[in-house]
């Protein structure tokens, strides 16, 4: 039986970043299924492992649309060198639903949900009344919790959701995180599909394009809850942009794009006037 573990969390609390850490660490090959909310799958391309090994489910959120690619990529999967297998959720995934193919599905078996949570965060989507319900959703039905950045505040509040929680400033070892003994794994039934109304679009321009110009339209944004991907600046410049509940940051990049950013928002959005 080849383990499964779910990796959830809120939009741009750090599951790519987590499981790269996993990746980097690991002794024998992993593989990868990634879903991104939108048709641009970012994430994918960001996780540092064998190509062939890494799977995308795109143009959805995979505990309400694409059950049925979880299965088909499981199944694929069942032929190829591998000792374990991560699905990294949407960031407005509820995992129960997807924890349970690794529950039922033939050859696999469920090693448990791994949720994060950015501390700097935590509190205030809890109490956003268009996400909260889907950011409770994925503290409570998790297995283990890692937080990150956290304070006494936010550790305290996800006490009252979840009391298995890891700090990460206490992970030496994050190979541990996939181990079973970490996990309660208590019941899991379906969870309903209901959770906040996300919509994604995609901007793309082979002009250069200033990052002044984006962080002002995201502070005109307020309802952006994701901001990702490459941007061409000026003077040949290359960033990855990564915007989320905390802030925005730009990073210098390797990968030569044209400008390639989804965002992901509730309610409305403005024209794109970059």
């Amino acid at each position: 039986m080849i383990p499964v573990t779910v990796v959830a969390g809120y939009l741009g609390s750090g599951k790519t970043t987590l499981i790269n850490k996993f990746l980097k660490e690991a002794e024998s090959p992993i593989a990868v299924l990634v879903n991104d909310f939108g048709e641009l799958n970012i994430d994918a391309e960001l996780i540092d492992n064998q190509e062939s090994l890494t799977l995308s489910l795109t143009n959805g959120c995979v505990c309400c649309k694409l059950s049925d690619d979880i299965g088909v990529s499981l199944e694929s999967l069942k032929g190829k060198d591998i000792t374990a297998v991560i699905i990294e959720a949407s960031g407005i995934s509820l995992p129960i639903n997807i924890a349970n193919y690794g529950l039922s599905w033939p050859g696999f078996s469920l090693k448990g949900i791994l949720a994060l949570a950015d501390g700097q965060s935590i509190g205030s989507l809890l109490e956003d009344k268009f996400v909260g319900y889907t950011v409770k959703g994925q503290i409570e039905q998790a297995d283990a919790i890692l937080l990150n950045r956290s304070s006494g505040l936010s550790l305290e509040v996800l006490k009252g959701l979840n009391e298995n929680i890891f700090l990460e400033e206490e992970v030496s070892n994050y190979t541990d995180l996939l181990s079973a003994k970490y996990y309660a794994n208590h019941f899991i039934g379906d969870s309903p599909k209901e959770h906040a109304s996300f919509q994604s679009s995609i901007f793309t321009s082979n002009k250069p394009i200033k990052r002044d110009d984006i962080k002002k339209y995201l502070l005109l944004n307020p309802n952006i809850q994701r901001a990702k991907g490459w941007v061409c600046e000026e003077n040949g410049i290359y960033s990855l942009l990564q915007m989320t509940p905390s802030g925005c940051n730009f990073s210098p990049s390797s990968f030569k794009s044209q400008t390639r950013i989804v965002f992901i928002y509730t309610g409305k959005l403005s024209p794109f006037e970059f």
